[in-house]
Order: C-alpha cells, then sequence, then structure tokens
C-alpha cells in the first residue's frame, strides 16, 4: 500500500512552505514566484493557491502589488491543515478489507485497529506546523541536516542501494 499525496496535494504543501518561507522573511509571493521555487506547472498554480485561499489558510491580492500571503503565522498552521486543503479531509470511505462500507451489524476484525491508525496519523500531522517544514526545508536546502536514510530526493543516495 502506497501512502503518497496526489499531485495536487504535492502542489499545495509545496506552495504553502513556499509562502511560509516568505512570511518568516516578512513578505508575500507573487504566484509566478511560487510557481518557480515551488516547482509547480504556471498552468496549475492558479488552482493550487485558490485551494489555500478557500481553506483559510492563504490570502491573496490583485494588482500591481499583490500576491499570495499566509493567512496566520506558519507555527499555527498544521501540516494537516494544508493537505486537506489540497486532498480534501483525510479519512476511510471503505472498510479497510474491501467490499463496500464497513457496517456496524458486520463489522470487520480490522475495523477498530484500523481506525485507530488513522487517527494516529491524522494527529501526526496536527501536531506537527507548516513552520516547521519550512525550517526543516530551508535547512535541507543548506545543507545544515542531512537527508534521512529513506529521502527521495534528487541525488540522495539510499543505504544499500546499488
Amino acid at each position: 500500500m502506497n501512502v503518497t499525496l496526489s499531485r495536487r496535494g504535492d502542489y499545495v504543501l509545496r506552495a504553502a512552505i513556499c509562502l511560509s518561507r516568505a512570511f518568516q522573511d516578512g513578505k508575500g509571493c507573487k504566484i509566478r514566484e511560487v510557481a518557480d521555487q515551488a516547482a509547480i506547472p504556471a498552468s496549475f498554480a492558479p488552482q493550487v493557491m485558490a485551494d489555500l485561499v478557500r481553506a483559510g489558510l492563504a490570502t491573496s491580492r490583485a494588482g500591481r502589488s499583490g500576491g499570495y500571503w499566509l493567512a496566520r503565522d506558519p507555527e499555527t498552521i498544521t501540516i494537516l491543515q494544508v493537505i486537506e486543503a489540497g486532498e480534501g479531509e483525510i479519512h476511510s470511505d471503505l472498510c479497510a478489507m474491501g467490499e463496500g462500507p464497513c457496517y456496524w451489524d458486520k463489522v470487520c476484525p480490522l475495523h477498530e485497529s484500523w481506525r485507530e491508525a488513522l487517527l494516529s496519523f491524522r494527529k501526526g500531522l496536527a501536531e506537527s506546523s507548516l513552520a516547521h517544514l519550512a525550517r526543516r526545508d530551508r535547512d535541507l536546502e543548506a545543507g545544515l541536516i542531512k537527508p534521512p536514510v529513506d529521502s527521495h530526493r534528487p541525488g540522495h543516495i539510499q543505504s544499500g542501494a546499488n
């Protein structure tokens, strides 16, 4: 089972990190800057930014001095909020063992364990801030911390790789 963000979720998270870094520098960002810095296709960037605005995580202002800003301090924005802005609510619609909705009169043996795992996953994302991600992004970029051994960053050689 692969637990990975969709392309949209990935782009929303990248854009939010970009806005968080700008917030820490006391600035906003033009949509072109977000697209360039976060490697988001320019044609998709408006949809990504609209997701953040719709979720109340970012604000926008039109015009020459316009752009995008975080709506509040990134220390108060959780990774869960950002991911759900792009992906929708993290939940399980179907029984984890397949075969449609899990009904209480026919509950599967995995139901409680699956529910607890999902709650733990959401809790972990809710306990980490966007500011933390932005700091980590800067530190990784600057080489101040080493990527984890299971990193997917380009150029990183995983241990045990040929």
